[in-house]
């Protein structure tokens, strides 16, 4: 809970400092993060950002998304429509730029960024997976429709590379990072304790199922593209 809270201070925060200063200071790029559209990992939201830059080597992010449609699942049973929302937070350095000797030169490589991030992210839908009796050798498959919420937070290095072509930006991204999963099954009927084994059930890129057993600290990777345009 601490976390959450510390959390949603640095996001409040970075809302806050993008808006407090003087007109004529001002640098702001909003961008729509096009990978998060089609966000199979986790789940697809419409997401924006608003970056503050403070000066040439230094900037605040705040992004938010909403969850407004669910990618390839197909369950028979659905008792919890997919819905989401994704919050993050980040500080950067352009350091390319700041330690260059000539600061009126612009380069390339002025773009090149790292950065911290601290995220949250919610989510619920329903799934499904088949299952067998350990001593029935995958003869009598069983069906069982479920319904799963997860709450995840954690905090990601950032690296970057941000292109501008007039008003208009580009943005590749890449984070690296811990997490902290908590899964909620409900409505399920397949038990490892029971002797059931899982057949092809549903798994992320890393490994991990819907299943609650799955909550814990995990490793975290993610990259992708914003578009933006500066004013």
């Amino acid at each position: 809970m601490k976390l959450k809270l510390l959390f949603l201070s640095t996001l409040l925060f970075c809302f806050t400092s993008t808006f407090s200063q003087e007109k004529d200071e001002r640098s702001y790029i909003l961008k729509l993060n096009a990978t998060s559209l089609v966000d199979g990992f986790s789940f697809p939201t419409v997401q924006l950002a608003l970056e503050r830059k403070f000066n040439k080597s230094f900037s605040v992010q705040g992004e938010f998304g909403l969850q407004l449609y669910e990618l390839g699942q197909s369950v028979d049973t659905v008792s919890l429509d997919a819905k989401g929302f994704r919050a993050m937070a980040e500080g950067r350095f352009y350091f390319l730029n700041y330690y260059k000797k000539d600061k009126n030169q612009k380069r390339i490589s002025d773009g090149v960024y790292v950065g911290i991030q601290l995220f949250y992210r919610e989510n619920q839908f329903s799934r499904n997976t088949n299952y067998y009796f350990e001593d029935s050798e995958n003869e009598n498959l069983y069906e069982d429709n479920f319904d799963v919420k997860k709450n995840i937070f954690g905090a990601n290095l950032a690296l970057g590379f941000q292109k501008q072509f007039g008003h208009f930006v580009l943005e590749p991204y890449m984070y690296i990072g811990i997490m902290k999963r908590d899964l909620k099954n409900f409505d399920r009927s397949y038990n490892p304790d029971l002797g059931h084994l899982e057949d092809n059930g549903p798994h992320d890129f890393f490994g991990d199922t819907d299943m609650h057993e799955s909550s814990g600290y995990k490793a975290n990777f993610s990259f992708g593209l914003r578009i933006g345009y500066r004013f």
